[in-house]
């Protein structure tokens, strides 16, 4: 199913009115720091949640089970396209809310969604402020602990507080929220996130390599299918910063790790190994009481037990729900191929970097 068939025609001209003038967004959200000034002066955030890793690493999976506990706000498609004013936005739209219907997502990997669905729009608001530090032309920059302007973390501590207040407005209850956000990205943004967010948790989860290179190249192959068919696709992938397949990939250049390549690049198995590697290895140099491991193969191997010591670990008050969650783990669609063997100085360096990580995982 082509990619716009979930998008009407007047679904894609407002998205292309949005995004096609980025400083509509950015007026708009001025304006809703005025109109919504003092309900956000009321909404403090603690205890933040951002999950991350690389792409297919089961990072939505583990969003929709944390958002299930109902202790969360995040970002969902109801936010779209107006990321950057949420409030202002659905108070224009609630109106004409349609019924969250279920389908699969463009994945095509069993994930349903809905308009409900928790999402990593976050990234919106990050190349909002600060596009010209993180796209380096064929490549994305890491940002590091000082290296967010204070405009720009003023602007997405904002975003923050907006969704916390959102939150509280659609479920019609004062009580605590917490912030969770989704974004593949933030694997390259550990340290500034830690400075920005005194009290946030980081998890970053992890698969086994073999099933995630395969599972990284299946998806480029598919996205970029689907961007070459799909105008729409292509752009509103763009749009919203997904820059990890198809024709708007970009690599995240992890300490430089990219020296000396350029795109077009020829991104196949030993590409994407090396990249599994850099990736992880930035990450592990950032493990810390506050940067958590989730080894995805031994959370479905765990289960219920698994999920309690994520819960435990960034701090669920009801638990039993958190363990209630455990029938939605489920298998992901691309397993190691058993048969296969994979030998070199690449595949040898991303095992080691895996056993580093289950020792570490949570």
């Amino acid at each position: 199913m082509p990619f716009s068939d979930g998008y009407s025609g007047l679904d894609r001209l407002l998205h292309r009115l949005a995004f096609g003038m980025p400083v509509l967004q950015k007026a708009l959200a001025e304006l809703e720091d005025d109109l919504f000034a003092r309900e956000l002066r009321a909404v403090e955030s603690q205890d933040e949640v951002f999950v991350t890793g690389l792409p297919r690493a089961g990072t939505t999976l583990l969003l929709e089970i944390l958002h299930g506990t109902g202790e969360f706000a995040t970002y969902t498609y109801r936010n779209m396209p107006f990321v950057l004013a949420p409030l202002a936005w659905h108070r224009l739209s609630h109106r004409f809310h349609e019924q969250g219907r279920r389908r699969e997502r463009a994945h095509a990997d069993g994930m349903q969604i809905s308009y409900d669905s928790p999402e990593a729009f976050e990234e919106v608001v990050w190349l909002a402020h600060m596009a010209n530090r993180i796209v380096r032309g064929d490549r994305l920059a890491p940002v590091h602990a000082g290296e967010v302007p204070p405009d720009a973390a003023a602007a997405i501590r904002q975003s923050v507080r907006k969704i916390l207040a959102l939150g509280r407005t659609v479920r019609q209850d004062p009580g605590h929220l917490r912030y969770l956000s989704k974004n593949n990205a933030n694997i390259s943004r550990i340290d500034a996130l830690l400075e920005m967010f005194p009290s946030a948790r980081v998890l970053v989860l992890f698969r086994n390599p073999q099933a995630q290179v395969q599972s990284l190249a299946r998806q480029h192959e598919r996205f970029l299918q689907a961007h070459a068919e799909d105008a729409f696709a292509r752009d509103y992938m763009k749009w919203i910063g997904h820059h990890d397949f198809g024709l708007n990939f970009k690599p995240i250049d992890f300490d430089g790790w990219l020296a000396g390549a350029n795109a077009p690049w020829r991104v196949d198995p030993a590409f994407w190994v090396r990249y599994w590697t850099a990736a992880y290895t930035y990450a592990l140099a950032r493990q810390s009481r506050r940067v958590l491991f989730v080894d995805f193969d031994g959370l479905l191997e765990g289960g219920a037990a698994a999920l309690a010591r994520i819960g435990a670990a960034v701090g669920i008050r009801r638990s039993e729900a958190l363990a209630a969650m455990a029938q939605d783990l489920r298998a992901p669609t691309t397993r190691p191929d058993s048969g296969a063997v994979h030998t070199g100085e690449a595949w040898n360096r991303a095992r080691e970097v895996h056993a580093l990580l289950q020792a570490a995982a949570v």
